[in-house]
């Protein structure tokens, strides 16, 4: 199964949020698309806008369109979604520059451990 990318820009699903992709099998174009969720818990996209998500995806496009070709190679030819939860459990396809902990650990599960720090730092530090 030969699988490349063709190196257009995703386009955005608002109604879903996602960026859809396409990956060549075969030179047969499939569907691949990629949460808005996953973006941002893994990618450091800051919030669900086109603009956010495109940002992301690009900076980390290799890792992205590499987690797609595992996908396709263990489906088939068949469209995959890459949501948040692949990235948490796959233990694959981390940003580059982001701890495998941090990157396993959900938006909100940051915001939360960064609001520890400050207020430990306000304390005087552990």
């Amino acid at each position: 199964m030969d699988i490349k990318f063709p190196p257009q820009a995703p386009e955005y699903i608002g109604e879903e949020p996602a960026l859809m992709f396409l990956a060549l099998v075969d030179d047969r174009g499939i569907e691949c698309k990629i949460s808005a969720e996953a973006l941002e818990d893994h990618f450091g996209a800051s919030s669900r806008r086109e603009d956010d998500l495109q940002r992301a995806f690009e900076n980390n496009r290799a890792v992205i369109e590499g987690a797609a070709e595992q996908l396709l190679t263990s489906v088939g030819c068949k469209p995959v979604i890459l949501r948040s939860g692949y990235f948490r459990f796959s233990g694959g396809g981390t940003a580059a520059g982001i701890d495998s902990r941090h990157a396993r650990m959900s938006k909100r599960e940051r915001a939360a451990e960064a609001g520890n720090r400050r207020e430990t730092d306000a304390q005087g530090g552990e």
